[in-house]
């Protein structure tokens, strides 16, 4: 298998040398573990052939262009520049759908799914990016269906993985389905990686908007402050419509409209927001942070909790606690 890391001005350097890395020691792991395959003519490409500076300004060394080059597999790493430069690159859009029709296995991470989408691959396919980038994509890319919950989807031709750090998931899965699970998994203990993330929900981070067109709702906006600062609250419609100064039913439009949620999906995500830091920087019960964050019953806020960042509290701390 001929693999080929596409690097730009702006890539996650660690993305591009990490994946090389990985798929190298998987090379060099023992036949015992069972593999079939052995990755070779490990390479970066770039999208006109020339060395590129990296996020941190780290140059890469690039071997050949990226129209030189028909690798069995094109790795695309994360973009931490503008975006809109590769998108609006039509020659190199145009490789990588040629790439694609031509049978090469297109795998991104973070945001290098834009690139595939833009090139039209994943049109009616599912799909997943950064968690962040989500509510972007899936303005560009109407067609796809974007997963971002998934930390990682293999579509045969394609596969996408979320998050920045994914780059990780990604290489050892490229291990697992073209040399076999054992040597992923091998590869995985060598490396002390966790190799069994399957959501990116966890990671989510509630960042609300509070603006339309770049304009702030101000009676909307002094809604949400206030719900921030008293989310352990019960308030009905009635009084958060008050509160703004409106309407009920003109409230609940212009609230969705400048946060995206309705009011009692954003006091979810601000009870769940709060009760998460609590698990990661405090030793109280889960039953107490329960009530601390304005549930009575902890069971359903159990339930709720899962639903919402794939975990169950206790496996959340298990996971994040920050506390000695």
């Amino acid at each position: 298998m001929n693999v080929a890391v596409l690097a730009y001005d702006d890539c996650l350097v660690s993305a591009v040398s990490g994946v090389l890395e990985i798929l190298s020691i998987a090379n060099s792991l023992p036949r015992e573990y069972g593999g079939k395959n052995q990755f070779s003519g490990l390479e970066i490409v770039s999208p006109h052939g020339k060395d590129v500076i990296g996020y941190v300004g780290i140059s890469l060394s690039v071997s050949v262009g990226i129209a030189d080059v028909k690798p069995d597999i094109l790795v695309i790493p994360p973009v931490f520049g503008d975006i809109e430069v590769l998108l609006e690159d039509v020659p190199l859009i145009e490789r990588i759908t040629d790439l694609g029709r031509g049978g090469t296995v297109l795998a991104s991470a973070c945001a290098g799914s834009f690139l595939m989408a833009r090139a039209g691959l994943l049109d009616g396919k599912p799909a997943t990016t950064h968690w962040k980038l989500a509510p972007d994509f899936k303005a560009r890319f109407e067609r796809v269906d974007l997963q971002p919950r998934r930390m990682l989807i293999d579509g045969g031709s394609y596969i996408c993985a979320g998050g920045a750090m994914a780059w990780q998931d990604l290489a050892l899965h490229i291990v697992a389905r073209f040399m076999g699970r054992e040597i992923s998994s091998a590869c995985a203990k060598m490396l002390v990686m966790d190799s069994t993330r399957d959501v990116q929900t966890p990671y989510f981070m509630f960042e609300s908007k509070s603006e339309e067109n770049g304009f702030a709702d101000k009676e909307i906006l002094k809604v949400q402050k206030w719900m921030q600062g008293n989310y352990q609250l019960t308030a009905s419609i009635q009084v958060l419509s008050e509160k703004a100064g409106l309407g009920e039913r003109t409230f609940l439009r212009r609230f969705k409209r400048a946060t995206g949620l309705t009011p009692n999906n954003y006091l979810q995500q601000l009870r769940v927001e709060a009760a998460r830091h609590l698990l990661e920087v405090s030793s109280k019960g889960v039953d107490e942070i329960t009530t601390a964050v304005g549930y009575d019953n902890p069971s359903s806020f159990r339930r709720l909790f899962k639903r919402m960042t794939g975990l169950n509290p206790r496996e959340y701390r298990s996971r994040f606690s920050r506390v000695g």
